[in-house]
């Protein structure tokens, strides 16, 4: 009964995805914010990527970190949806003075959206990544290995050189010893 009441709590609960986070919000923030609305059983902002951030500070902009997109999910979907439909397009602050004044809510409900399905893309967003490093290790080892029986090839073929050049020296110098007896013998 309780897993049951469990399962159908969570089937009524509504997903909303916010496209844009402004500036300098923090998930604190937005809770306080959107919990003014209804019950805010979960969220999650994503952070801006590493990137970016590094984009952002070298054009002089500040080190603290900055969230590119969210996603809030709340107890019922009828306030999810309702919260989607009213703020959508709709400034942040509704006082001129306010930091978020010029700042505009771009959100949609997520029909049908499951919070298991967020965590399921960003296990598999990560399994990808995961993958792409092993791959690109295994490139780069392979790449380090073929270098190394290069040189390994190169320093063997300049030792040979290095015998046959003294083989031949040895030769002409041996040769130039036995012209000069013989020429020592037709002297005498």
């Amino acid at each position: 009964k309780q897993a049951k009441k469990y399962q159908d709590n969570i089937n009524k609960r509504g997903v909303i995805y916010l496209s844009r986070i402004p500036p300098y919000m923090k998930p604190n923030k937005a809770r306080n914010i959107f919990e003014s609305f209804g019950t805010v059983t979960r969220l999650y902002l994503a952070e801006e990527s590493k990137d970016l951030r590094k984009k952002r500070m070298d054009n002089g902009g500040n080190s603290s970190k900055q969230f590119c997109e969210g996603w809030i999910e709340y107890a019922d979907k009828s306030i999810a949806k309702q919260v989607a439909e009213s703020l959508n397009n709709t400034p942040i602050a509704g006082k001129k003075g306010d930091f978020y004044h010029d700042d505009l809510w771009n959100i949609k409900y997520l029909h049908k959206f499951k919070w298991d399905y967020l965590t399921e893309k960003f296990a598999y967003e990560r399994r990808i990544k995961e993958n792409k490093l092993k791959l690109s290790t295994i490139q780069d080892k392979k790449a380090n290995q073929e270098f190394a029986e290069l040189v390994d090839q190169t320093v063997a073929f300049k030792h040979i050189e290095e015998r046959k050049r003294k083989r031949t020296d040895n030769q002409t110098n041996s040769n130039d010893i036995n012209t000069d007896t013989s020429k020592n013998k037709k002297l005498r």
